[in-house]
């Protein structure tokens, strides 16, 4: 098993090269010049005076070389739209973000467990079909709609929550529940459809045979049995949570990673860019790298095939 999980963090090294490289070099292909930005209506010579300040003068590979150097010293660069070094920016917008996700992805994967095991419980009688209505529902209204109209209720009409801003857990609980939404219906139909499979495998029907009471089979026989693939699909769900980001903040005025994300895109940041985008790499591959060893564990067959007991 240590093995499997060396060999994961390798590949991972790997990605984050990649794509440390690719974000580098696409950043300085697409247009726009970020001293002409910072600049504003200035003259050539304090464009240029920027572009040497941030050593845009540099042919790329050697921009690339220096980045390198600077990242092993610690240093992940300086934003100069922000006047703050990266690493200081990332630290004062990464707890919005934190709080968000910490309500979103639990209370979505807890309600789509429940809504999926219900549904597959009740198969094609009324709270099924409720239920796979409502996951329909909540996967195909767009996150800026239900933003708009949330903002509108809760926050306009009942002034019940703060629709702007980050001053505590209550200002994340309206974006929260836009992030969440749509990954609830992806679970609970998800959940539904391998739950039913599950209820109609042999070792199931065994069980029941023997007198296993129901409860018992359904979780601890069927229910088991689909956690691999959920914890597969929980991993593909953070990135597209993680791109939601970027939208649900900009639209909340939420000041998390998010909309640091956005602001640097557009503003042509590109140390910050390249720190955010390696930050999130290293968090999907710890993450999916923890769901990999998670499978070892889960599953007797996989752990046998890596030469696990």
């Amino acid at each position: 098993m240590l093995t499997t999980i060396i060999k994961r963090l390798l590949q991972g090294l790997l990605v984050i090269v990649i794509v440390m490289v690719v974000t580098f070099v696409l950043l300085r292909l697409i247009p726009g010049d970020p001293a002409r930005t910072m600049a504003g209506s200035a003259g050539q010579e304090v464009i240029d005076s920027i572009r040497e300040e941030m050593g845009l003068n540099d042919p790329i590979p050697i921009q690339f070389v220096n980045y390198i150097k600077n990242i092993f010293r610690g240093d992940l660069g300086y934003s100069y739209f922000n006047r703050s070094d990266v690493a200081s920016v990332i630290a004062g917008s990464y707890k919005a973000t934190l709080v968000m996700f910490a309500l979103a992805l639990p209370s979505a994967i807890i309600l789509g467990l429940i809504l999926g095991i219900l549904a597959a419980v009740f198969q094609n009688k009324w709270p099924d079909k409720l239920i796979s209505s409502l996951s329909v529902l909540f996967q195909s209204m767009p996150n800026y709609w239900v933003a708009i109209m949330l903002i509108q209720i809760v926050s306009v009409r009942f002034n019940l929550l703060p629709s702007t801003g980050y001053s505590g857990v209550k200002s994340a609980i309206l974006p929260a529940i836009v992030l969440g939404l749509p990954v609830t219906g992806t679970f609970a139909r998800n959940v539904r459809v391998n739950m039913l499979g599950s209820m109609q495998q042999n070792f199931a029907k065994a069980a029941r045979a023997r007198g296993v009471p129901r409860f018992k089979v359904l979780i601890g026989y069927s229910f088991r049995n689909i956690l691999v693939p959920f914890l597969t699909l929980v991993g593909s769900q953070l990135g597209f949570m993680v791109g939601n980001c970027l939208l649900i903040e900009n639209i909340f005025g939420y000041p998390g990673i998010g909309l640091q994300t956005l602001n640097a895109i557009l503003r042509r940041d590109y140390y910050l860019v390249q720190g955010l985008v390696v930050m999130f790499s290293i968090i999907f591959i710890l993450i999916n790298t923890l769901i990999d060893i998670s499978y070892l564990y889960l599953d007797p067959r996989i752990r046998k095939a890596q030469g696990g007991l």
